[in-house]
């Protein structure tokens, strides 16, 4: 008969273990994170280098434009905005102390503060300023989206409203540099004006035009002084105007989270046979009137089993559908939160199109409707929108184009990877060092396809060229394309090979956040030097040498946790490599999330394979 205490002791681990391990099979939930984005507001101040802890973040950020959202440690933080490639330690256009909350949203509104008067002409530095406000990126009832307004316009009437052509107010009576609050609104094409709310008659100050209103998306109207950058003749800067009494207002977007059974799911039409769609999502009206080569945020959308529809641009709800599937996620498939579905027209003229089910637990196929341009496919595709690895950005290729061999994204020119240094830093960035040869950033994407995808290094590049297998010629080129340290960025590359449409790349662009699988923990040489061996044994030959504060992967340990298997890039040349470093000796400290790590609770290393 076995002794009591050793069956308790089991029973005791067993019970432990059973608690544990869902745990640990279940994504990790951000931890005393916050998200930032900055937008440029500075319309007669021309585009704006973005900095972050003294980190540059966005390059030449264009007026009315907007950075994604950056996923940082919850407290306090540093922003500023200075003209492209300036001196990062210069005096900033505008700079601002933030703090964060956990979980909290937040945007930060680069805006013109001074302007010139009769007798006197402030400088460039510091004529801005920043507005800060809370977004409220709650989940939304599906085919409803969410309005708010903030009122930057100095010289322009200071209460205005957002209202309709009949002057009846949607947003009504925003002040100026005041919060405003959020109204929940249907998915629609709206027609809209800024309107004086003070004045007797409603005057109208300006007209917003037609904007299709999408459903779960956060739209933002900034409203700001109408002018045009001018170029100073003596100093080459843009010059500080006087205020204008004319207001001129701009929309930006951003998506609202999903409920926590859901998933998030972003929307890209790349079908340039036909051309405007109205698109349902579970009956709900959620795109009207899309375009082709249009992108939605992503879509907060509760459960994972979903029914899409296609129909004709305002045909309504009751009308025969263009086409009709059902996708499901698999419980399998649920760690994947971010999802694509692209709209495709059939390659080679075929007359029936196939709706491709990743994540089911078979890949369904089901004929759509011809539309009147032909017929149409949806392909529903995973998106890694994880963390990068310090240093380096992830570059993803989706292939739209019909009737081509597979597609590769060519970069003649490859900066070799920076030193890799925590991000956000307090330091200035550190210069591209000397190009590495060309080469092929991600594997061939196939038409219809998962994404291809990398991690490259961070920095600029001269040209991406978008080459057929095979081919000598490009299909598109970007230049002078700029790789941001832990972003990742998706290129859409759509159209017709004879031109009709012309090939275009939708540039997609999310700040890598949440900790893949593979990527859960980082190590940090602590030593003055730590010595990378072929094998798990102080026998085994060293492969490299690695500085003290170099960062490393840390994929594993051996049986015993004596040994840490690791994986680095040499900083001289840029080879990616793995190996062992001893982990009994206080060589590496080792994070997860930010927290502390014992070897032993590493998960054992197995090698691909085996």
């Amino acid at each position: 008969m076995l002794p009591i205490k050793p069956i308790i002791r089991t029973m005791v681990f067993l019970l432990l273990l059973a608690l544990v391990l869902p745990a640990l099979a279940q994504p990790t939930p951000p931890i005393n994170l916050a998200h930032l984005r900055v937008v440029n507001a500075l319309v007669g101040l021309g585009p704006v280098d973005v900095y972050l802890d003294g980190a540059r973040v966005a390059f030449a950020l264009e007026p009315e434009a907007a950075t994604p959202y950056f996923a940082v440690p919850a407290g306090r933080h540093s922003l500023s905005v200075r003209p492209p490639d300036s001196d990062p330690l210069s005096a900033p256009v505008a700079d601002v102390l933030v703090d964060l909350a956990p979980n909290q949203s937040e945007t930060a509104i680069a805006y013109q503060k001074q302007f010139a008067t009769e007798g006197f002409t402030p400088q460039y530095e510091q004529t801005g300023a920043f507005y800060v406000m809370d977004d409220d990126r709650s989940p939304l009832e599906l085919g409803k989206a969410r309005l708010t307004a903030v009122h930057l316009a100095v010289g322009s009437p200071p209460v205005i409203s957002i209202a309709y052509p009949s002057r009846e107010s949607l947003l009504h009576q925003v002040a100026l540099e005041q919060p405003y609050g959020t109204v929940d609104i249907a998915a629609h094409l709206y027609s809209l004006a800024l309107v004086d709310a003070v004045s007797p008659d409603l005057t109208v100050l300006a007209r917003l035009g037609d904007f299709s209103v999408y459903a779960s998306t956060l739209y933002t109207i900034v409203v700001v002084p109408d002018m045009q950058p001018v170029i100073s003749q003596t100093t080459g800067q843009p010059a500080v105007q006087a205020a204008v009494p004319q207001p001129r207002a701009f929309i930006i977007s951003a998506p609202v989270d999903p409920p926590p059974d859901g998933l998030r799911l972003r929307l890209v039409h790349a079908a340039p046979n036909t051309a405007v769609l109205d698109l349902y999502i579970d009956g709900r009206l959620v795109a009207e009137r899309m375009n082709y080569s249009r992108v939605t945020e992503y879509l907060g959308l509760k459960s994972y089993s979903h029914v899409i529809t296609l129909r004709r641009v305002g045909a309504g709800p009751q009308s025969t559908p263009l086409g009709q599937a059902e996708f499901t996620i698999t419980e399998d498939n649920r760690r994947q939160t971010n999802w694509t579905l692209l709209l495709l027209n059939a390659a080679g003229g075929d007359t029936s199109a196939a709706l491709e089910l990743e994540g089911s637990t078979e890949t369904a196929r089901q004929t759509i409707v011809n539309t009147p341009g032909g017929s149409l496919f949806m392909v529903l595709l995973p998106d890694n929108i994880a963390q990068t690895q310090p240093g380096y950005a992830r570059v993803r290729l989706i292939n739209a184009v019909n009737d081509i061999p597979p597609l590769r994204l060519i970069a003649p020119v490859v900066p070799t990877p920076a030193p890799l240094t925590p991000v956000p830093t307090l330091r200035p960035n550190v210069p591209t060092a000397t190009p590495r040869p060309p080469q092929q950033l991600v594997d061939d994407a196939i038409f219809g396809a998962d994404a291809s995808e990398a991690e490259v290094p961070a920095g600029l590049y001269p040209t991406l060229n978008f080459i057929p297998a095979g081919l000598n010629t490009n299909l598109s080129t970007l230049r002078n394309v700029q790789l941001v340290n832990g972003m990742v960025y998706t290129f859409v590359v759509m159209g017709s090979p004879i031109g009709n449409p012309p090939v275009s790349v939708a540039e997609l662009s999310d700040y890598g956040s949440g900790v893949p699988l593979s990527r859960l923990y980082l190590g940090r040489v602590i030593a003055e030097t730590a010595r990378v061996r072929n094998n798990p044994s102080a026998q085994a030959s060293v492969i490299a040498q690695l500085p003290q504060t170099t960062e490393v992967e840390v994929l594993g340990r051996d049986l015993n946790g004596e040994w840490i298997r690791v994986r680095y890039v040499d900083a001289n040349t840029g080879a990616r490599g793995e190996g062992w470093i001893s982990g009994t000796a206080n060589i590496l400290a080792i994070t997860r999330l930010g927290v502390p790590v014992s070897p032993l609770a590493l998960p054992r290393y197995v090698a691909p394979g085996g």
